[in-house]
């Protein structure tokens, strides 16, 4: 149906989260979550919005409407306080909108060399966190949240392995305690044309549908949305409110100034939705996901270096083609 590019906001150190004074104005900052953005969204905003000290009926400003913004500004008009987001792009224009949609806490979360010392258990939090707040969504009006069938196969003539030259911090197994595991399937439980199966399962956000839950509470709350745009930061600190939240996400590099951002390009290859083959799968470097707004296929690249640094959104086609044969070959040769 389309490709769509996102650069996820990479930073190093892990999300910076936290407050920082300019004369009268309290800014809190809640941006650089990676890849893990709508997997920790909840739980960083619920920190975020503890910094911003919220007061029944004060004032309160949120810069950008992506999931971090969303989120945050939703925890601060439960709190009571008058929130008002300022944002460049809507809702449906962000990069969050551009999302594979999967719950991925550890996703280019940070690199083990920059993180502070605490810093997996501080994650370890957001994660639990958030976990359990998305599992309130399931069956829900829209089912913005799903659990969905997944399958790690691996080919006959797998693709060498490639090691990431960047010490990406790893973190998945600290959830397993609580998340699903997954077991080896005889060939004879399923389809596919491969060497081994595994099934899980994997936690699904339909984006489209998520977003709009979580506009409408918002605006339930009395909150407003305003599509501003900011050339620095002199013109955020301009803003009324004497409290502002930074959830500009990748744009925080230009708006804040935040160079340690680093540019993590991610293409989403859509197919029409299949409502009747609702599960994912991963195969040669290739992350398929059934979502009720679309079929995902993405090609991922042999290790997590892939689209490190890439700042270019522009489509790739031959990337798309590449990821399409791949798929096409696995179910060409699928087994009566």
């Amino acid at each position: 149906m389309r490709i769509t590019v996102c650069t996820r906001p990479f930073r190093p150190a892990g999300p910076r989260i936290e407050a920082e004074a300019f004369g009268d104005k309290r800014v809190v900052h809640n941006y650089g979550h990676g890849g893990s953005g709508w997997s920790l969204s909840w739980a960083c905003a619920q920190e975020a919005a503890a910094l911003a000290q919220p007061v029944q009926g004060h004032s309160i400003a949120v810069i950008g409407a992506g999931v971090i913004g969303l989120t945050t500004a939703l925890r601060l008009a439960e709190s009571g306080a008058a929130v008002t987001i300022y944002a460049k792009d809507l809702p449906h224009e962000t990069r969050s909108a551009r999302a594979t949609g999967v719950w991925s806490p550890s996703s280019r979360i940070a690199l083990s060399s920059k993180v502070a010392d605490g810093f997996d258990d501080r994650w370890r939090g957001w994660a639990r966190t958030s976990y359990l707040t998305h599992q309130r969504y399931i069956g829900t009006l829209g089912q913005p949240v799903d659990i969905i069938p997944f399958y790690s196969l691996r080919s006959h003539t797998p693709p060498p392995r490639e090691w990431a030259s960047h010490d990406f911090l790893h973190l998945g197994g600290r959830m397993n305690d609580i998340w699903f595991g997954s077991q080896t399937l005889p060939d004879e439980a399923h389809q596919f044309p491969v060497a081994s199966a595994r099934r899980g399962a994997d936690m699904v956000f339909n984006i489209a549908a998520y977003t709009d839950r979580l506009i409408r509470d918002f605006l339930s709350l009395g909150g407003r949305i305003i599509r501003q745009s900011f050339n620095d930061r002199s013109e955020v600190l301009a803003l009324p409110e004497s409290v502002i939240m930074n959830c500009s996400g990748y744009g925080a590099k230009t708006l804040w100034g935040a160079e340690e951002l680093v540019p993590v390009r991610g293409q989403i290859n859509w197919m029409p939705p299949q409502p009747e083959a609702r599960y994912g799968l991963y195969y040669e470097d290739v992350y398929v996901l059934s979502r009720g707004d679309g079929v995902v296929v993405q090609y991922t690249g042999p290790n997590e270096d892939y689209g490190y640094g890439i700042e270019d959104e522009t489509p790739d086609r031959e990337e798309m083609r590449r990821a399409v044969e791949t798929v096409g070959s696995l179910f060409s040769e699928w087994r009566a």
